[in-house]
């Protein structure tokens, strides 16, 4: 592709001549003017000016000065051309960010390669320029997305931390809002439903019926401006999100699509563990039920057994039996009745549901020991980028 050049002088025969020289390699315009010149900069994008020293209205280094007021993105390069080589002249156009001066007279060859070549390094340098911007450019979105990755890594640290579906809730949110993102939750199961707004605490109307709605609408459903990403027993409702194809954009559909099933995974885990607590409090307060039954039952049945024995031995008198006999029979009903009241029955299924209960009670104690208060970790945002 061949680049645009500028040649700026007066001299008609050196205009031709320059044509002859770089028609073939460059798209050449001309301007006698500094007047001229810089209009035709502000109409078409050069990668060089062959500027003369000395233009009739104006000298090339007045039109050096007022090109340094472009933005450096736009500023065309300048080959100072003249027949001009004062020490002065020469420094103060080189201090004013000329490419390149070259005195007339000049070999022809010469002052051909010589442009080329300097072509070929403006070329260099813009690919240069081009590629370190794309690493800039690369870099900033690797450390974004470090960030959000960073900052998802650390909610999931604090989600150990929460211990019940509220908590849960405005950990997320104020997560989310740090990163600049408006949102709302809902967590359900099949006997509870929370909903929260990080803005005004409680979901309105219509939040709630957008979560009805879209909560079995798939993984992610966009519309409008906002976005949903769900779960089994998760959604949440971002109602800011970036303009699709941005940065922001991906990375926030790439860290929520990480970042919903552990929520939800975390709610289960809180709702397991509700479960097993009203479970061991079940069973304790079974146990408790059962163990009175026991105890007023054995003290009805000695109080039975002993009105039977006493009864059985009243009438030994009017079956007329002598002593033996009598004494045969009483320690028969003795020992049977005895080998009733020792049953053990109730008394193992008494200890097996009080072994169940310290078996939850212990489960109970590990997981409290282990998770730091959820208040408390709200209050120190860290940042690990």
């Amino acid at each position: 592709m061949k680049h645009n050049v500028l040649i700026a002088d007066d001299d008609e025969h050196l205009r031709e001549l320059l044509n002859l020289m770089f028609q073939d390699s460059f798209c050449l315009e001309f301007a006698e003017t500094a007047a001229q010149t810089l209009e035709k900069i502000q109409q078409t994008e050069f990668q060089f000016i062959i500027l003369d020293i000395h233009l009739p209205d104006k000298t090339g280094l007045d039109v050096c000065r007022e090109l340094n007021t472009i933005p450096e993105a736009k500023r065309p390069s300048v080959v100072i051309l003249s027949g001009d080589s004062e020490d002065e002249i020469v420094k103060q156009a080189y201090e004013l960010g000329v490419g390149d001066y070259i005195v007339k007279p000049f070999n022809v060859t010469a002052f051909h390669e010589r442009l080329l070549r300097f072509s070929r390094d403006l070329e260099k340098i813009a690919s240069l320029e081009e590629q370190d911007a794309s690493i800039q450019n690369m870099t900033e979105t690797v450390m974004k997305q470090a960030a959000s990755y960073g900052n998802a890594l650390e909610l999931v640290s604090r989600l150990n931390s929460c211990h019940n579906a509220e908590a849960l809730c405005k950990t997320v949110l104020q997560n989310l809002l740090g990163q600049g993102f408006h949102c709302a939750i809902q967590v359900r199961s099949t006997d509870e439903v929370f909903s929260f707004d990080v803005d005004v605490s409680e979901c309105s109307d219509i939040e709630l019926q957008i979560f009805e709605l879209l909560k079995d609408k798939g993984r992610i459903y966009s519309f409008g401006k906002r976005c949903i990403f769900n779960d089994e027993h998760v959604s949440i409702l971002v109602k800011n999100m970036p303009h699709e194809g941005t940065q922001s954009y991906d990375s926030i559909l790439d860290v929520a699509a990480k970042l919903v099933p552990a929520i939800n995974a975390r709610y289960i885990s809180i709702c397991e563990h509700h479960s097993l607590v009203d479970a061991r409090d079940a069973l304790t307060h079974a146990l408790k039920v059962l163990s009175e039954g026991v105890t007023q039952m054995e003290d009805e049945k000695r109080v039975l057994l002993e009105n039977i024995e006493l009864q059985i031995g009243m009438s030994f008198h009017q079956l007329d039996l002598d002593e033996n006999q009598e004494a045969f029979f009483l320690n028969l009903i003795e020992r049977e009745i005895r080998s009733r009241e020792d049953s053990n029955k109730l008394g193992t299924i008494q200890q097996m549901i009080a072994e169940c209960v310290d078996s939850i009670h212990i489960l109970e104690h590990d997981y409290s020991d282990s998770a730091p208060a959820a208040e408390d970790s709200n209050d120190d945002d860290i940042e690990l980028f």
